[in-house]
């Protein structure tokens, strides 16, 4: 079997529309220290939540304004991205170019980012896939150019102690060949699990590939529905996030608080594992110690 790994995993991240306010109140009562808001010249409001190696984006829309992220807004309302890092996004556009694979001319765009009474600039370069390239969502990669401004031990600390993001599903109708389009992407070795799901293996992380049945069987009534009925249009998308913590029991304190606030959120708990459904955000969460 190989030993390539695949490429480093900078963020996922999670669209929720118009609807930010609730998104930072959630995420917050869940035991999350959220970045402050920031807005992208492109056209969108985000907090991210920043963990060791990477981080998770909650990623929206500002209202008041016509100046609108269109990917943002064309995208639904969900665990809606992949990104991997790179060191050149003009690098990585020249590669996969030449290895005849769509792709879009490199973005750099920036946000805004105040640190003790000053501003700065937190700037990125990003190559993309063209859309419809992954039926999931989009995929793509992050050249940071200012990456002081985001991993910052302030905003590593959090009360559900999250430490990385340890696994990323994907849920496909034909999850074999799904996750051979991934390779083009992550440089990995795709490899066989013992359940008969199939992943790629990176240095802190999993892309996990499974049937909606699979699916379906691994999570049950937390198992996302609507991207479910979504997966009968669609060929795959992306099921869950799992997030290593040092203490589940931090995060089923701050998951009982929530639901206390917002009962339709829904939890499982097994051996070493704990799920949370945001149904409003089509999310599932799946903490693992």
């Amino acid at each position: 079997m190989s030993k390539t790994r695949a490429l480093p995993l900078d963020h996922t991240v999670i669209n929720v529309h118009f609807d930010m306010d609730r998104a930072q109140a959630v995420f917050e009562s869940l035991g999350f220290q959220l970045t402050p808001r920031g807005r992208h010249s492109l056209g969108s409001i985000n907090h991210l939540i920043v963990l060791e190696d990477d981080y998770v984006e909650i990623v929206g829309l500002p209202t008041g304004t016509d100046v609108l992220r269109q990917e943002v807004l064309d995208s639904p309302i969900g665990i809606d991205g992949l990104v991997f890092q790179t060191q050149s996004a003009d690098n990585t556009y020249a590669s996969l170019s030449k290895a005849k694979h769509s792709v879009q001319a490199v973005q750099a765009f920036s946000r805004p980012v105040e640190l003790d009474g000053m501003t700065y600039l937190a700037s990125f370069r990003t190559t993309r896939f063209s859309p419809g390239t992954f039926p999931a969502g989009r995929v793509y990669f992050c050249q940071h150019l200012t990456p002081e401004l985001v991993w910052r031990k302030e905003w590593q600390s959090h009360a559900n102690q999250a430490i990385r993001t340890s696994a990323f599903l994907i849920v496909a109708n034909k999850p074999a060949q799904e996750a051979k389009k991934y390779l083009a992407a992550s440089q990995g070795a795709l490899i066989k699990g013992v359940y008969g799901e199939y992943r790629i293996r990176g240095q802190h992380y999993e892309l996990v590939f499974v049937t909606p049945t699979q699916y379906a069987e691994c999570y049950g009534a937390l198992s996302c529905q609507q991207h479910s009925q979504q997966s009968e249009t669609r060929d795959s998308f992306f099921g869950a996030i799992a997030l290593q913590t040092q203490n589940l029991a931090s995060v089923k304190s701050r998951v009982i608080l929530t639901q206390q606030r917002y009962p339709e959120i829904q939890w499982r708990e097994q051996q070493g594992r704990l799920t949370v459904l945001i149904p409003f955000f089509h999310t599932l969460l799946d903490f693992v110690q």
